[in-house]
């Protein structure tokens, strides 16, 4: 080692070996935890507004941790309350993350600044409304906190946030004071929903009243509060058109989209993709199986009750989407469910799922069984199978009893069995790809033609020996020897 690398080395060591400017302050000894040794401090008459290196003052430490006899020391001996530390903390702002009534008092006894908001406009009062402590929020308020406050990096207000974190009684004290209850969060500008790869990055639209926020967190008081003593607008959607009622259906709230459907929401407004209430009721009465860990609702409210209540309040069985819709989770269900696309009807969501009970219900209030979405596939075609592929989300765990019983419906309600999709595809061409004999013999037995062909050329026959290529998405196709002997049987007895 050189003579100048060496000295080099002993120098950066001495450096850091060397106390800091701070290293016997006030600050580090609360920070460090020592109450003892900062009230020693005091005594010996430290600098009471001394720093930490980031410019957390002592006060504020001991706020943090909640020394409430150092507290008042310091506030005795003139510690700066308004002190604002390098990142933007306050006293006040750590004493309403503790929820600490008496010491925010003793604060705003000794002139703190009721806001305190940090650089980006977040004050004490939205951080309390996250809270059941509403004690503390009406102490701020009577001290002057600013009710209808706004941060500015998503443009949020106290109310939404108690909205987000189900506090129906801080709601019902924010509201008393004067907060406005349909101020609507930062919409978002962004000009892509993908990257240069290209993948699918869903971004969240912003635009949030705090009753969405409450529609999307489930909390059914805080509706209730929002609704009834706010006089919220429950027809106001987000910018990609969702209303409260499609957020809390979307969400498995149920309880909440009765609720709203009985102060008079609309059950025929879409969202941007066409997503309607209903279509929405129906998506969820058989619970998507993807990537993201949804489960069944825990609401009195039943998805199929939530059916029966929009159709009870004259939802239209037959409005379609009018784009693809979102995956449910953007990156692990990307691909799946190309069947459900523009075009697709309630009844169509419901026939893929073989979901017998929604179904009734549908073709009973009128749902038309020929309507088709973009590739020709109707309610029909999508019972017996086409159009589905291994990836779905939607329709996994149907079984084929459950499938014929579907076809039956679907049948009796005026579908045709020979009905053909874009490729010239019949339904008999989906349950012989797929092997499902019950819905050969059943189709047979309505007068299906064995024989079709596709736009190809190919027949169910061929389908079920594997020429006709696989379900979609790259799968191959499976030989289903049963099938094509069954279908073998039935050309031959004609």
């Amino acid at each position: 080692m050189s003579r100048t690398v060496l000295i080099a080395v002993l120098l950066l060591a001495s450096s850091l070996l060397a106390p800091s400017a701070h290293a016997d302050s006030l600050a580090l000894a609360v920070r460090d935890q020592q109450p003892t040794r900062a009230m020693q401090f005091l005594a010996d008459r430290a600098d009471v507004n001394s720093t930490d290196e980031d410019g957390t003052s002592a006060l504020q430490w001991a706020v943090h941790f909640g020394y409430s006899e150092l507290v008042d020391r310091l506030i005795q001996a003139k510690a700066d309350v308004r002190h604002v530390s390098d990142f933007g903390a306050t006293a006040m702002s750590e004493a309403a993350v503790r929820g600490d009534t008496q010491v925010i008092g003793k604060l705003l006894k000794a002139g703190a600044d009721p806001d305190s908001a940090n650089d980006r406009g977040q004050t004490a009062l939205m951080l309390i409304a996250r809270t059941a402590n509403v004690q503390a929020a009406r102490e701020l308020l009577r001290k002057g906190a600013t009710v209808n406050a706004i941060e500015t990096t998503k443009g949020q207000t106290a109310l939404m946030w108690a909205a987000a974190q189900s506090q129906p009684q801080m709601i019902r004290e924010l509201l008393a004071r004067g907060a406005k209850v349909d101020v609507v969060s930062t919409v978002a500008q962004h000009q892509r929903q993908v990257s240069g790869e290209p993948r699918a990055q869903h971004r969240q639209s912003g635009g949030y009243t705090a009753l969405l926020f409450a529609a999307r967190q489930g909390c059914l008081s805080c509706v209730q509060v929002l609704v009834e003593q706010g006089k919220a607008d429950i027809e106001v959607s987000d910018p990609d058109g969702i209303t409260p009622l499609n957020l809390a259906i979307d969400n498995f709230n149920f309880d909440i989209g009765a609720y709203l459907l009985s102060r008079g929401a609309d059950p025929n407004l879409w969202d941007l993709w066409g997503r309607t209430p209903l279509y929405l009721a129906v998506d969820l009465n058989t619970v998507p199986r993807g990537g993201r860990a949804d489960m069944a609702s825990l609401d009195q409210t039943t998805s199929l009750r939530m059916i029966e209540l929009l159709l009870a309040a004259k939802a239209n069985t037959n409005l379609q989407l009018k784009l693809f819709p979102p995956y449910r989770s953007v990156g692990a269900d990307r691909g799946g469910d190309q069947l459900l696309t523009i075009g697709s009807t309630p009844l169509l969501r419901a026939a893929r799922a073989a979901d017998v009970p929604a179904v009734k219900l549908l073709l009973a209030q009128g749902a038309r069984t020929d309507l088709p979405q973009i590739a020709g596939i109707t309610p029909l075609l999508a019972a017996a199978g086409l159009g589905a592929s291994g990836v779905d989300t939607r329709g996994t765990l149907r079984t084929e009893p459950q499938m014929v019983e579907t076809i039956e419906l679907l049948l009796a309600a005026g579908s045709k069995v020979n009905e053909v999709d874009s490729q010239g595809r019949t339904a008999m061409h989906g349950a012989a790809m797929g092997g499902r004999n019950d819905i050969v013999k059943l189709l047979a037995a309505r007068g299906a033609d064995i024989a079709t062909r596709d736009a190809r050329g190919f027949t169910p026959l061929d389908y079920a020996q594997g020429k006709g290529g696989g379900p979609g998405r790259g799968q191959a196709a499976t030989v289903q020897e049963k099938t094509a002997a069954l279908l073998q049987q039935l050309v031959a007895s004609k």
